[in-house]
Formats: structure tokens, sequence, C-alpha cells
């Protein structure tokens, strides 16, 4: 079964699971019988029936922990593969230093953190493309949000129509701001701070705010040490977010910084200096059963993705089977990636 197949399940698979009770997982079967039983199409007309696949039975029992490697083993989500290069957002990549991607849900348009050369700032960018033409065009600089100083590691929503970012446009640190708009054909309107999230201390990074709105994932760390730790902050409907958590039972205590949440906020891919001992940054992967359940356990490497390079601000597909990241070499601007699973 291809990956992009296997992942478009596993979502269904996944949800299913979270339904389950989030202290102990009894046995999740799932059972692959032969194609010409499936006579269904998965992702974008793909016949599954056409697929050689085998019997599978998976059983796992008296699962304490939900980490990554359970859920992927219960809805047979693989690796990625090794990923591509973005190209066409730019005109000169090598002078021009572009991270922090993030993708509409029908992946048409995209928003990226861009440095051009001779700036001193980065500045939110944005391109698009259609269904027929997967090639991006040429990225044009989102002016109505643009600020004096740094705005950095953009996430928008689904459906195109809101905007988190962090700016460190108020000359108090990097904090994290909102813009919205009506429909995906206007321009943004003005950006506004989430003063609740702000801290006279500590600076805010890459917002990630699952589906529903109701769950950020962000980097946070002290103005005085760059010391990076994950948080979250959640609201009961979209007004005011709650109390900034630290998320203790994944951070490292190495540097953990950049979530991506997927899944309904059940899943997190994040960069994390943690497995190459301090000396760059990796991308890393954990999942739980239930979003009302804190994030613990030993997050995999995604080994396929990484390099003696930096690998970090990740966005990932709801279904998990997509990402994008930038690479960094040093001395070396950044440049985007891609891959599936």
């Amino acid at each position: 079964m291809m990956g992009r197949q296997i992942g478009a399940m596993a979502a269904i698979l996944l949800g299913g699971i979270g339904c389950m009770k989030a202290d102990r997982l009894v046995a999740v079967q799932m059972n692959v019988v032969q194609a010409d039983a499936l006579p269904m199409e998965i992702d974008a007309g793909v016949d599954i029936a056409s697929v050689d696949v085998a019997s599978v039975d998976v059983a796992i029992a008296d699962v304490a922990v939900a980490d990554v490697a359970v859920v992927d083993a219960a809805v047979g989500v693989g690796p990625f593969h090794a990923p591509t290069e973005i190209t066409g957002l730019v005109s000169d990549p090598t002078t021009t230093d572009i991270h922090g991607a993030s993708l509409t849900q029908d992946e048409l348009e995209i928003y990226f953190s861009c440095q051009m050369k001779g700036e001193s700032n980065f500045h939110i960018w944005r391109s698009t493309r259609t269904a027929s033409d997967p090639a991006w065009k040429l990225a044009t600089q989102v002016n109505e949000i643009v600020g004096v100083a740094d705005d950095v590691d953009p996430d928008v929503s689904g459906d195109g129509l809101t905007l988190y970012f962090a700016s460190n446009r108020s000359g108090a640190g990097l904090r994290l701001y909102v813009a919205r708009r009506q429909t995906k054909d206007k321009t943004w309107g003005n950006p506004s701070e989430i003063q609740e999230l702000s801290s006279p201390t500590l600076d805010r990074y890459g917002p990630s705010v699952d589906p529903s709105g109701r769950f950020m994932f962000f980097g946070s760390a002290s103005r005085d040490d760059n010391n990076y730790r994950l948080c979250s902050a959640s609201r009961d409907s979209l007004g005011f977010w709650g109390t900034v958590q630290d998320l203790s039972g994944i951070n490292s205590g190495r540097e953990d910084n950049d979530p991506a949440v997927f899944h309904d906020a059940r899943s997190l891919i994040w960069s994390s200096r943690d497995p190459s001992n301090g000396a760059s940054w990796d991308l890393v992967e954990i999942s739980r059963f239930d979003p009302s359940t804190p994030f613990s356990g030993t997050p995999v490497t995604l080994g396929t993705l990484n390099t003696p390079s930096a690998e970090r601000y990740p966005w990932v597909s709801q279904d998990g089977t997509h990402i994008v990241f930038s690479r960094e070499s040093v001395g070396a601007p950044g440049v985007l990636y891609e891959a599936w699973r």
C-alpha cells in the first residue's frame, strides 16, 4: 500500500483510537485484507484495488503511554520518504533565507518567513498554486501585515482565514500575533497581539493551532539564555487563551522548539537538539490518544528527514502524511523541503 494511501486510512483509524481510554489501550487490531476486497478509491482517485497488499494484524496490549511508535504501529503509518527541495518560491534561493512554512488545508496557499538579500528583517511572504498545476508561483510579501521588525513563523488556518505568527514589532521581544480576513480573496486585517500569551521575560516562537482553534502549541525561551522549550495553551471557545503550560513530559532540556500539531491535536512534530546531543536541530515526533491527556514519553526521531544540517520549522498536514520543513546548513540560507509517507 502506498504511503499516502496508508496515511489517509491512518487519519480515520487514529480518530477511532482517540475515543478509547487515554490511560490504557487494551487492544488494537488492523486487518488489511486482500486488495480485491477493497474496491474503494483513496487519495485523488488512486484505486486501492490495484495495490498488492498482504494480510496484516497489529495487536497492542497494556499500553500505558501513548507514544508515537504505538500509534503508528496501530494505524500503519510508516516513515517519511526522502525529502525534496521546494523550488520556485523565490527568484534567487542562494541569497534568500526562507523558513517556517505553513499551508492551507487544500495545500494551494503557502506562507513562510523570508529575508531577502540586503534586508535586515524577516517578513511573511505568500504564494499560491492551482490544483491542476502543482508548481508554486513566485511568492510576494504580505504587505498588509508587515511590521517594523521581524515577523516570523506564520501558521495559517486550514480555511485560510486566520494567520498566527511571531513578531518583535512592539520592541519588547517576540510575541504572538493573529490576523484575520473574511474570505481568501480579501486582504488581511490589522494584526493584534495575543496579550494573554505574552511575557515580559520570555520570547514566543512558532505558533501552531489545531483545526478546532482550541489548542495552540509554541516555543518559548528566556531572553537571557535562549533556552527553548515547548509550551501550550487552550481555550473552551474562541475567546481568550488560558494559562500557558510547559510541556514538561516531552521537553528534553537540550532545547525544543518549532512545534507542528496535527491529527486533531493528538500528534506533534517539532525541532529538538536532544537527538544530536546539542550539536544541531533534528525533527522528532510524538502522539497521544486523547487531546485532554498531556504529551509524555520519548519522541521518535524522524531519521529519514534529518541530516547534519539543522532541520527546523515543520508544518504537517492534519492526516500526518505530508511535511514541509526548513533545512539550514551553517552559513547558508534556509531552504524549504517536503516529504510524504
